[in-house]
């Protein structure tokens, strides 16, 4: 089966790095486009009464900067590599942001790391990938590292 665009879960971690890494080594194959997305999860609602809209705004302004870093950096080695990319910064929940993405550009296939950065501001990849395993329509592959 040869796949004509990938999706790819980024976050810049060690784990998304290695999924990155074997994505594009499946678009040679076929010469499928890459799409490199990483995911903002939003502030947890009763945290939003503790801070005032400034602060949310500069929160918002700061992870999304992060994320744009992390996807451009991706994006160069995809095209070094002599494929097509593109990226996009999506957000809220993880696996339901990146399957609505992958039915939108039409993918055929979903890669991740099998564990991401975790924490509090950045839940892309570990149970996220199991969730694409479930529920997403497109082939998955988990990238152990």
């Amino acid at each position: 089966m040869a796949f004509k665009k990938i999706v790819v879960g980024y976050d810049g971690s060690v784990y998304a790095n290695n999924a990155l890494k074997k994505a594009i080594e499946v678009a040679k194959c076929s010469e499928a486009e890459i799409y490199v997305v990483g995911v903002i999860k939003p502030l947890d609602f009763g945290l939003v009464d503790y801070i005032t809209p400034t602060e949310l705004e500069e929160y918002e302004k700061e992870e999304i900067s992060k994320e744009e870093k992390y996807l451009k950096e991706a994006i160069k080695i995809v095209e070094e590599s002599g494929l097509k990319a593109s990226y996009k910064i999506l957000e809220g929940d993880p696996s339901e942001e990146i399957m609505t993405y992958a039915d939108e550009v039409g993918a055929d296939l979903i890669v991740v790391g099998n564990r991401g950065l975790g924490g509090f501001k950045r839940l892309l990849l570990g149970s996220t990938s199991s969730e694409l395993v479930k529920y997403a329509k497109q082939n998955v592959l988990v990238v152990k590292s």
